[in-house]
């Protein structure tokens, strides 16, 4: 039988206990990052232009860069070497880039291929569910542009 007295020293002792573990473990909650606090990109086409979008993103904190993109073996080959030494690993590569808009995990693309891809890759990223940048030209035509902007609404 519980006594009144039993009760309060159980619930004092629990209570001192729920204080000092959150005091213990409370500051290490802080410390995790939740899916929204951080930010998952690929870069499709990984030249020139891209190295530069691809080291302004090094200025941004909780930034994950998952996938590489790029057809050509030889661009794949140098750009994996250079990522590594600037970030400390080499993100997935891939030659296909719809590989990256099957992966639920990529938050934004960046597209940085040659400029006949830009539209139909923008689009496809678009309806993907993908927050897209895109270098310019947008398009080559009108058309690719009522179909882009279509594709973002």
């Amino acid at each position: 039988m519980t006594t009144r007295r039993k009760f309060i020293t159980n619930s004092v002792l629990g209570l001192a206990g729920v204080g000092l573990a959150s005091n213990v473990w409370g500051s290490q909650w802080g410390n995790i990052i939740g899916a929204n606090d951080r930010v998952n990109l690929a870069f499709m086409g990984i030249r020139s232009r891209a190295r530069a979008l691809i080291e302004s993103s090094f200025d941004c904190p909780n930034v994950n860069i998952l996938y590489s993109c790029d057809v050509d073996e030889k661009i794949l080959t140098e750009h994996n070497a250079w990522i590594e030494k600037k970030i400390g690993y080499v993100p997935k590569v891939v030659k296909d880039f719809r590989r990256i808009l099957d992966d639920k995990e990529v938050d934004a693309v960046f597209i940085a291929t040659p400029e006949h891809w830009h539209a139909p890759m923008a689009i496809m990223a678009l309806q993907a569910g993908k927050h897209v940048y895109v270098e310019k030209p947008c398009s080559h035509n009108i058309t690719e542009n009522e179909m882009l902007i279509a594709a973002q609404k």
